[in-house]
């Protein structure tokens, strides 16, 4: 396999325009492909197959109820006929299984068990999309429950009225073409803006959901080229799915609707796979200036670890003594010019060890960091002894009650770093 350890010291000015290019084209594959592999993200693929599989009914329950309230679920089930014209028997399956769903719902709000089990689903489909896309960008604590609730419901009680409007869209463009048929310009115009209106809308769904769902601060602007590329392959999987469903229909009656299920679960699996490359694809877009940095954090010796913390801990301290706006996290590491996943990591062990502290002005607010004990009590060797202590130290649990090595070897750490140890 070829080595491309040597594209983190290429020094870009000595590169002409398309070298440069290229150059960070494939920094930014290699920094995908390397998280993919370190993190499992693959993994995460089957996890949210199987979540998705569980919160279909109900999703498409809730949906189909506010459509019904609006007059708008024939809309949607021509919607969803249209997605799997290959295979009818799912869509009847689905639509089956709705309707007995919404059988037990009065006035469309959903009671007892129903509700409870409506909002596990969601929320466990929805902890799982974020939970792998934190993961992607080394976010350590997802959102609140509260927040969850908030945020994920609203957003299925809005996905009804974005179906209809797209819906009605690709209708009225239709509509407009038929009554034009003599108008080539006209007619070709839309016909081509037919064909391309749902590659745009699943490209601005995929920078949507790029950009909200990690726990942590995404710039939309590095989020572009990956969603159009996301989006792109998304539509290409999709018509491959489709159309394959239909010749298999076609040329196997008899295993066709057998093998619609698991076909339907490969394309789901699939498209997760998609849409987390593109996820991590927005996370390498992001961080490719200090990922040379940031590949090689695990293995930062102990001293140089501590140092770090220690330059966090001054410039958080100077910053306090100044009055100024206290740090965030992503603010930190822009100043320090470290990876802001590193720079969480380090902030997490000040905050364990109670030299810092973690505040909001809101709930949903990006967390600041703030001393724990007065700055001017902070010294060197404050900060070193607290992370070095930090943790269990109870001989009982980790050793033999009184072995008395344990006792000459914490007073000669403490007290004769020369002793050698054959002399204890």
């Amino acid at each position: 396999m070829v080595s491309l350890e040597h594209i983190w010291s290429v020094n870009e000015k000595h590169l002409s325009f398309l070298q440069r290019v290229g150059l960070r084209i494939l920094k930014r594959f290699v920094i995908t492909w390397e998280c993919i592999t370190k993190n499992n993200i693959l993994n995460y693929a089957s996890a949210l197959t199987y979540s998705s599989m569980l919160a279909a009914v109900p999703v498409f329950a809730i949906i189909f109820a506010i459509a019904r309230g609006f007059g708008f679920d024939t809309i949607i089930e021509t919607k969803l006929r249209s997605s799997l014209e290959g295979n009818p028997d799912i869509a009847d399956t689905i639509l089956y299984f709705v309707d007995s769903y919404l059988q037990h719902t009065k006035g469309g709000v959903f009671i007892g068990i129903g509700l409870i089990f409506l909002l596990y689903t969601l929320l466990s489909l929805t902890a799982n999309i974020e939970q792998a896309f934190n993961t992607i960008w080394y976010v350590k604590r997802s959102r609140s429950i509260y927040r969850q609730i908030i945020d994920y419901v609203g957003i299925f009680l809005f996905l009804p009225f974005v179906i209809v409007i797209t819906s009605g869209l690709n209708i009225f463009l239709q509509t407009f073409r038929t009554l034009l048929p003599d108008t080539r310009l006209l007619s070709k115009t839309m016909t081509f803006i037919l064909h391309v209106s749902p590659v745009v809308f699943a490209v601005l769904a995929f920078m949507v959901l790029f950009t909200l769902m990690p726990n942590t601060r995404v710039k939309w602007k590095h989020t572009i080229w990956p969603s159009i590329l996301t989006g792109i392959v998304f539509m290409a999987v999709e018509w491959l799915y489709v159309h394959y469903q239909i010749k298999l229909s076609a040329y196997n009656a008899i295993y066709g609707s057998f093998a619609a299920i698991p076909l339907f679960m490969l394309w789901l699996q699939i498209s997760w796979c998609i849409c987390l490359f593109g996820a991590q694809l927005c996370y390498a877009n992001q961080s490719v200036h200090t990922y040379a940095f940031e590949r090689i954090s695990d293995e930062l010796s102990r001293r140089y670890r501590d140092t770090l913390i220690l330059l966090l801990m001054s410039r958080i301290c100077k910053h306090f003594s100044s009055g100024l706006k206290p740090y965030t996290a992503h603010r930190l590491a822009v100043d320090t010019h470290l990876p802001d996943s590193l720079v969480g990591i380090l902030l997490g062990e000040l905050t364990r060890v109670q030299l810092l502290v973690e505040a909001r002005n809101e709930p949903g607010d990006e967390p600041h960091y703030l001393p724990a004990i007065d700055i001017h009590r902070v010294t060197v060797g404050m900060v070193t002894r607290r992370i070095d202590s930090f943790g269990i130290e109870n001989p009982s649990l980790v050793w033999q009650t009184g072995t008395p090595e344990w006792d000459a070897l914490r007073t000669l750490r403490n007290e004769n770093e020369d002793a050698l140890l054959i002399d204890l």
